[in-house]
C-alpha cells in the first residue's frame, strides 16, 4: 500500500495508481517479459485494494500492450513499454485522405439533428438549433480496435449523403465526389481534456480518461465549412508526429 500512497501525487483514481505502480515495475523488470503477474487476490492483499480496483488497473495494462490476461493461466507480461499503436502524421490534405482510407469508420448513429450550443460554437457563423447531418461512430485501425470516437457535422447543403457515408474513405472525399466542391483547406485544432461521457460510453471505457481533442474543419475555396469533425483519442493509445522544415527565407 506504500507504493499507492506514494503514487497519490498523481491524483487519479485507486486503479490508475495502481496501474501507475504495477507500470513501473514491469518497466524497471520487477515483473520480466515471459512472468506472469501476481494473482488478482494476491494483488488485492498486497496494495489493500480491491479486486475491482485490480481487474480495471489489468485492463488498462491490456490496452497498453504491456500484458494478456489468459483465461486460467494468469495474467501475462508480454512488453516493458506500452506499445503506440497508431501514429497519425499529416503534411497535406493527401495524407489526410489516406489516413482515413486505411481506417474503417463504424458509424453508431446518423441524421439530421439541431447543432448544441457547443456544436454551434465550433463553426463559425453556425447557430444553435440549426439541423446539420450528424454522424458518429468509431474509427477502428487494422488491428480491429477503435482509433478514436468521430463526431462528423456536415453542411446541410449536403445531406443527400446521409444514406451512403464512406467506410473506408473520408466523407469530405465523397462530398467532393458527388456535388463537384473541392476541399480547399483544413483548419486543425489540438487539444487535451478529459474524454466526455458520451465518448466514453462509445469507447468501452469507465471512470476518467484522459483524452486528445482534434477538431477539423474542412473548408471550400469560398472559406465556408463543409465538414466539422471532432475526433477525440484515448491518450495512451495516440502519437502525433509531424516534421517542420526550416524555410529558405
Amino acid at each position: 500500500m506504500g507504493q499507492l500512497r506514494a503514487a497519490a501525487a498523481s491524483a487519479g483514481p485507486l486503479y490508475q495508481r495502481l496501474e501507475t505502480v504495477l507500470r513501473d515495475a514491469i518497466a524497471e523488470g520487477r515483473h520480466p517479459v515471459g512472468t506472469l503477474l501476481p494473482a488478482e487476490a494476491e494483488l488485492c492483499t498486497q496494495y489493500g485494494v480491491s479486486r475491482h480496483t485490480v481487474r480495471e488497473a489489468l485492463r488498462r495494462l491490456v490496452e497498453a500492450g504491456l500484458v494478456e490476461r489468459r483465461q486460467g493461466a494468469g495474467t501475462l507480461v508480454v512488453a516493458r513499454e506500452p506499445r503506440r499503436s497508431f501514429v497519425q502524421s499529416m503534411r497535406s490534405i493527401d495524407e489526410l485522405f489516406q489516413y482515413a482510407a486505411g481506417t474503417r469508420f463504424v458509424i453508431l448513429h446518423r441524421g439530421m439533428a439541431p447543432l448544441a450550443p457547443d456544436e454551434a460554437a465550433l463553426i463559425p457563423g453556425a447557430r444553435a438549433g440549426t439541423r446539420w447531418l450528424r454522424a458518429e461512430g468509431l474509427r477502428i485501425g487494422a488491428d480491429g480496435r477503435a482509433i478514436c470516437h468521430v463526431l462528423a457535422l456536415i453542411h446541410p447543403r449536403f445531406a443527400a449523403i446521409a444514406p451512403a457515408l464512406p467506410e473506408r474513405s473520408a466523407i469530405y472525399a465523397m462530398i467532393e465526389q458527388r456535388f463537384g466542391v473541392a476541399v480547399a483547406e483544413v483548419e486543425q485544432e489540438i487539444s487535451a481534456g478529459l474524454l466526455p461521457p458520451a465518448v466514453l460510453a462509445a469507447l468501452g471505457r469507465k471512470g476518467r480518461c484522459v483524452g486528445m481533442r482534434f477538431v477539423r474543419h474542412y473548408l471550400d475555396a469560398e472559406g465556408s465549412p463543409m465538414v466539422v469533425s471532432v475526433n477525440w483519442h484515448p491518450a495512451e493509445r495516440f502519437a502525433y508526429a509531424m516534421r517542420l522544415r526550416r524555410g529558405d527565407g
